[in-house]
């Protein structure tokens, strides 16, 4: 009798859930990105630049993505972009940008008064 129940155990199957496999979208999309990221990386190595890190990819329209790298300088803010064409498989543009922020103007509150030692005064009013 137990075999027999052993037996019906094994019959009903696994159970009836069916595995969903990832969105083919999203799949398409990321392996895109990376084939993209690796198209700029060539094109770098070509033109004899030196890249920090890895870069990033944004598709901005169907088949063209704009890419970033950063630039070694240590600190420096620099990064190359470039303008990729997925069909075409070649870099349409590239621009070197500096995103070092610039120091605003200083406001008239924040600068020190005429009294001020900074400015040649005693400190006193």
């Amino acid at each position: 009798m137990p075999a027999l129940l052993a037996g019906v155990g094994c019959a009903t199957g696994p159970s009836e859930r069916v595995p969903s496999p990832p969105s083919s979208q999203a799949v398409q999309a990321e392996l895109g990105q990376r084939d993209v990221v690796q198209a700029g990386e060539e094109y770098t190595r070509q033109n004899n630049l030196v890249l920090a890190q890895g870069g990033e990819a944004v598709r901005i329209r169907p088949n063209y993505w704009r890419l970033r790298f950063a630039l070694p300088e240590e600190g420096s803010g620099k990064l190359l972009e470039l303008d990729f064409d997925e069909l075409a498989q070649r870099v349409t543009g590239s621009r070197r940008l500096d995103i070092t922020p610039e120091m605003p103007p200083t406001s008239r509150l924040f600068q020190p008064s005429e009294a001020s030692p900074a400015t040649g005064g005693s400190g006193f009013r």
